[in-house]
């Protein structure tokens, strides 16, 4: 598997270095720092984007070379699930706590911001991993295998909901129940779950006014262009201008304060308008690339525990590009959901170098399947 893990690294640094252009390209041009902080300085985003890739690099290069094996012990993943649970609630204690657009969903320390549930991806994943091994003769049944797991989530998932924050449950719920299918759960239990889940979200969104603005302005986005439907007018906008080979690196016009948040939620709209279909279909076929290799690496990893991290893995960094992608062109309502390793933000890109450490020590101590009729060397 060594070609693959080289491959995989490849892939994520092209992309971090695409994800810190296009962040320089939306971030600088329409004086966004300046006029969202207060600060004259326009490089603020790519000196922090910066800094924040180069300790995603050392969190990947440490996660690497770490055993995966140690987070299946009972201390570890309890500490790390008992952490992010305990980040999770400092968001709402005063002076530590930040709000940001009525949500409360990050923490400051000693100068340093982070988002708490970005760390509950991770500790989801490995949580799951580690009891859907321990718990594997049990996994087929409802009360002992099927349940366990899914109420784990759903505390991490209440956690987060009250923050309130309806993206992030929405992809863990997706993501737990990849994870617990692998492990060998019946497809009804998934189906009764999954139906559940469903009514729960439309319920939250058709109690909660500004969420049912937001999905009715999808519908029909033009008969609120100046209002919830403006975002995705503007972003569709972009895809349009760019038209087949772009209108070239910085030469994109949406991000001129005519698209919102154009250098984090929608920032594939700002590479279209940029690059074009070519530079769109590219990229796309990058996280394609790395998908594909996340999926050989969970096919050949040595154990049970490193099937199911690589599965978890792969669940939430596809589930999260699809999402991103499907609201830049309008196929989904509108949700801020980052593109991994494109759009601005520390917490993000911090843990997702993580994720990718792990899937490269999963994947140095994988083996390549046997090919048929290889022949056998004598001995």
């Amino acid at each position: 598997m060594k070609r693959d893990t080289v491959l995989l690294i490849n892939v994520v640094l092209t992309l971090t270095l695409v994800g810190i252009l296009t962040v320089y390209s939306a971030s600088t041009v329409g004086t966004m720092a300046a006029n969202r902080l207060k600060n004259p300085d326009v490089f603020y985003y790519l000196r922090h984007q910066c800094l924040y890739a180069l300790v995603g690099l050392v969190c990947m290069f440490f996660a690497a070379r770490f055993d995966y094996h140690y987070f299946q012990k009972p201390g570890v993943y309890r500490l790390l699930a008992l952490t992010s649970l305990s980040l999770l609630g400092l968001v709402f204690v005063p002076g530590i706590g930040v709000e940001v657009g009525g949500a409360s969903r990050w923490i400051q320390l000693a100068g340093f911001r982070f988002q708490p549930s970005e760390l509950a991806k991770l500790a989801v994943i490995v949580l799951l991993a580690a009891k859907l091994t321990e718990n594997q003769e049990q996994i087929t049944t409802f009360w002992r295998g099927f349940i366990p797991p899914m109420a784990v989530v759903a505390v991490f998932l209440t956690a987060i909901l009250i923050e309130p924050d309806l993206g992030v449950p929405v992809v863990l719920c997706l993501v737990a129940m990849v994870m617990v299918y692998v492990a060998g759960a019946r497809a009804v239990y998934l189906v009764g779950i999954g139906l559940a889940a469903v009514g729960g979200v439309l319920a939250m969104i058709v109690t909660t006014p500004y969420r049912w603005q937001r999905l009715i302005a999808y519908l029909n986005p033009w008969d609120y262009h100046d209002d919830k439907g403006f975002q995705l007018i503007q972003s569709l906008a972009a895809f349009a201008y760019g038209a087949v080979w772009g209108r070239g690196p910085g030469a994109g016009e949406q991000k001129l304060s005519y698209l919102p948040f154009a250098h984090t939620d929608f920032i594939f709209a700002v590479w279209a308008e940029e690059m074009g279909l070519i530079g769109t279909i590219a990229l796309v076929a990058a996280f394609i690339v790395l998908l594909v290799v996340a999926t050989r690496i969970a096919v050949c990893a040595p154990d049970l525990f490193g099937s199911l991290l690589a599965v978890g893995i792969l669940a939430l960094l596809s589930i999260q590009t699809v999402i991103n992608m499907a609201v830049t062109t309008g196929l989904l309502p509108t949700k801020g959901l980052p593109l991994p390793f494109i759009s601005a933000g520390g917490s993000a890109l911090i843990v997702n170098f993580t994720l990718v450490g792990i899937l490269l020590s999963i994947g140095l101590r994988a083996r390549e399947p046997e090919r048929r009729g290889q022949p056998v060397l004598a001995t």
